[in-house]
C-alpha cells in the first residue's frame, strides 16, 4: 500500500493498488503522464470512426458507452465511478471505432495516451501487469453483461446494478439506466415501483 500520495489522485491510488502492490515512487511515474480533462454532460470523450488513443480513469462522473443503430443510439455500457474506460477494441487495434463515449454527467477524468501507456508499460513491468489485469477485467465484466442479457430478466439485471453500482442509480438520467438494461423508461418506472413496495 502506499504511505502518503497527493489527495488529486486518491481514487486512481486505491484502484490501482487493488490490483498490485505498488511503491509511491511507481506510482508517480505515471503522474507527468496524465492529462486532467473535464467534459460537461453530453461532450464526447471518443467519437464514432476516431481511433481511440486514449485511455481515462473517471475520477467523478459517469461515462456512457453506445452504438448508432440505425439511427438510434445504443448504451452498450455506463463507466463506474472510479473506473477506467476507453472504445477498447480500437484501443487495442488502433483502428477506427464503431463505439461513441460521452459523458452523461459532468465529468472529470485522468486520461493517458496509448503511447505514454505503452512507454510505461516496456519500464515498469508492475504497470504492465497492472494494463493486463484491467483489460482483463473489462473483458470479462463485457462476457457477464452479455450473460446477463441472454440467461436473466430485467428485473434480475436491475437489482444487481442497483446492488453493485446504487450509486449509478442516483447519479444517472433514468433514460440511461433503461438503456443500459434493455428495456423502456416506462417499464423501469414499473420495476422500480414495484421493488419498493
Amino acid at each position: 500500500m502506499l504511505g502518503m500520495t497527493k489527495d488529486r489522485y486518491k481514487q486512481l491510488v486505491q484502484f490501482v493498488s487493488r490490483y498490485v502492490d505498488i511503491s509511491e515512487s511507481e506510482f508517480y511515474v505515471i503522474v507527468p503522464l496524465i492529462e486532467i480533462v473535464s467534459l460537461r454532460k453530453g461532450e464526447v470523450f471518443i467519437a464514432e470512426g476516431e481511433v481511440a488513443s486514449r485511455i481515462a480513469f473517471t475520477n467523478r462522473g459517469y461515462l456512457r458507452v453506445c452504438y448508432n443503430h440505425d439511427g438510434d443510439e445504443i448504451t452498450r455500457d455506463i463507466t463506474p465511478l472510479h473506473s477506467f474506460a476507453t472504445a477498447l477494441p480500437s484501443f487495442i487495434t488502433q483502428t477506427p471505432s464503431y463505439e461513441i463515449i460521452s459523458a452523461i454527467t459532468d465529468c472529470e477524468l485522468f486520461v493517458v495516451s496509448k503511447f505514454d501507456l505503452d512507454n510505461l508499460y516496456d519500464n515498469y513491468p508492475k504497470w504492465e501487469r497492472l494494463g493486463r489485469r484491467i483489460i482483463e477485467d473489462m473483458f470479462v465484466e463485457a462476457q457477464h453483461r452479455l450473460y446477463l442479457f441472454i440467461t436473466e430478466t430485467a428485473e434480475v439485471r436491475y437489482k444487481q446494478l442497483l446492488e453493485q453500482h446504487p450509486d449509478m442509480l442516483r447519479e444517472v438520467p433514468l433514460k440511461y439506466i433503461a438503456d443500459f438494461l434493455g428495456i423502456k423508461i416506462q417499464s423501469l418506472s414499473r420495476l422500480r415501483r414495484t421493488l419498493e413496495w
